[in-house]
C-alpha cells in the first residue's frame, strides 16, 4: 500500500510539472504589429537551451530540454519561413489517462521543419495516424497573419482562430474537452483578468507576466514572508518564458526573446532566427537560474524577501536588455549586427552574476 502511495504521489507531481501557460496575439493587437506567442514552460527537468536546427525543409530555432542532444523535441520555436508553433499540455482530452503527451515535441520540431503556415501545420496534424499520442493545445501563428490554437487529442482536434485585433490563451485545459477534468483554471482566469480589456501586446508585458505572483486578483509578494508556489503562472516547476515575434515584412526576421530558466531569477535575451545565438542563451543563463532557484526555496515554500530582490535585478536586466535589442531590430539586422549584439549580451549577461554574486 505505502508503494501504491508513492507512486501516485510520483504520478501527481510529474503531472503538476507539465503546467505550461500559453498566448497568441495577431499582429493588430501586438505593439510591433507582429503577430506574437508566448509560452511559459513547466516541467520536472529544469535544464533547457535554445538551439538552432538545419537539414529539412526550413531551418529553425526553437527551445529544447538539455538531454534532447539531437534537438529533437522542439517546445518552442520559429523556423526561416516565419512559421512559429507553442503548446501546453491538456488534462481533459484523454478520458483513459491523467494526460501526458510525449508525442508533442517530435510534432512540433517536424512542423518547425516543414511549415510555412498555420494551414501547412493543419494538413500536418490531419495527417497523423491515428491514434495520434497528443493531449496538447497547440498555438501556431505565420508570416501571413495566420493565428490558431489547435486543441489536438488521440483522434480528433479542434481549431480556434485567433480573431484578428485580439489574443487567445491556454492553460491546462481545452475548451473542446471534458468541462469537469482539466487543469489550470486559476491560471486561465489570472490570464483572462491581465488581459482585460485588450490593449496592444509586447514581449515585456509576458515576459512579467510570467514572474508575477497574481492570483485572485491580488499579488501575493506583497504582505508574506514564505509562499506556497500554487496556481500561479510562475510555479517551483517553471523552466523558461519564451516570446516569439513572426515577421511580416519582407526582410523582417524572426525573434525569440528567451528567459531559460526558473522565470523569476532569469531575464530574457534576444535570439534571431538563423543567426549564430549568444553564449548565454546555449546554457550558461539556465545554471545561473538553477542557482537562484535554490537560494529562494527551502524545498516546499519561497522566500519572498530573496525573491523580491532578485527580482528587481532581472527586471533592471531585462529593461536594458530589451532596448538592446530594440536597437538591433530598428538598424537592421546582419551578420554584423548581430554578432555585436551578440558580445554584448554576453557581457551584460557577467555583468548580471556579478551583481547576484554567482
Amino acid at each position: 500500500m505505502k508503494r501504491l502511495g508513492a507512486i501516485l504521489i510520483a504520478l501527481l507531481l510529474a503531472a503538476e510539472a507539465f503546467a505550461c501557460t500559453t498566448a497568441i496575439v495577431t499582429a493588430g493587437a501586438s505593439r510591433s504589429g507582429r503577430p506574437l506567442l508566448w509560452k511559459q514552460r513547466d516541467a520536472s527537468d529544469p535544464y533547457n537551451v535554445i538551439a538552432g536546427v538545419s537539414g529539412g525543409k526550413y531551418a529553425f530555432t526553437g527551445l529544447f530540454p538539455t538531454s534532447d542532444t539531437l534537438h529533437t523535441k522542439c517546445y518552442a520555436g520559429i523556423n526561416e519561413a516565419g512559421f512559429a508553433i507553442i503548446n501546453n499540455i491538456s488534462y481533459n482530452l484523454r478520458p483513459d489517462s491523467l494526460g501526458f503527451d510525449t508525442h508533442a515535441g517530435l510534432l512540433m520540431s517536424r512542423a518547425l521543419a516543414e511549415c510555412a503556415t498555420v494551414e501547412e501545420f493543419l494538413q500536418l496534424l490531419d495527417s497523423e495516424p491515428i491514434p495520434k499520442g497528443l493531449s496538447t493545445n497547440f498555438g501556431v501563428a505565420d508570416s501571413r497573419g495566420g493565428a490558431a490554437y489547435f486543441e489536438a487529442g488521440d483522434s480528433t482536434f479542434v481549431r480556434y482562430d485567433v480573431p484578428d485585433g485580439d489574443i487567445l490563451f491556454r492553460t491546462n485545459f481545452s475548451l473542446s474537452g471534458d468541462p469537469s477534468r482539466g487543469r489550470g483554471q486559476t491560471r486561465y482566469e489570472t490570464m483572462e483578468m491581465l488581459t482585460e480589456p485588450p490593449g496592444l501586446f509586447d514581449p515585456s508585458f509576458f515576459l512579467n507576466t510570467g514572474r508575477s505572483f497574481i492570483k485572485d486578483g491580488h499579488d501575493w509578494l506583497h504582505g508574506a514572508k514564505t509562499l506556497l508556489e500554487t496556481d500561479f503562472i510562475p510555479r517551483t516547476t517553471s523552466v523558461s518564458s519564451i516570446v516569439i515575434e513572426c515577421p511580416v515584412r519582407e526582410g523582417e526576421r524572426g525573434l525569440m526573446w528567451c528567459a531559460t530558466g526558473y522565470t523569476p531569477c532569469c531575464y530574457a535575451i534576444l535570439a534571431v532566427q538563423g543567426e549564430p545565438l549568444p553564449q548565454a542563451l546555449q546554457g550558461d543563463a539556465n545554471l545561473a537560474s538553477v542557482e537562484l532557484f535554490k537560494r529562494v526555496h527551502d524545498g516546499k515554500t519561497l522566500d519572498v524577501r530573496q525573491i523580491r530582490k532578485i527580482m528587481r535585478v532581472v527586471r533592471s536586466a531585462e529593461r536594458k536588455e530589451l532596448r538592446r535589442g530594440g536597437r538591433l531590430i530598428r538598424s537592421g539586422i546582419n551578420a554584423d549586427s548581430v554578432r555585436k549584439y551578440n558580445e554584448g549580451a554576453d557581457k551584460r549577461f557577467v555583468r548580471f552574476k556579478k551583481r547576484l554574486a554567482l
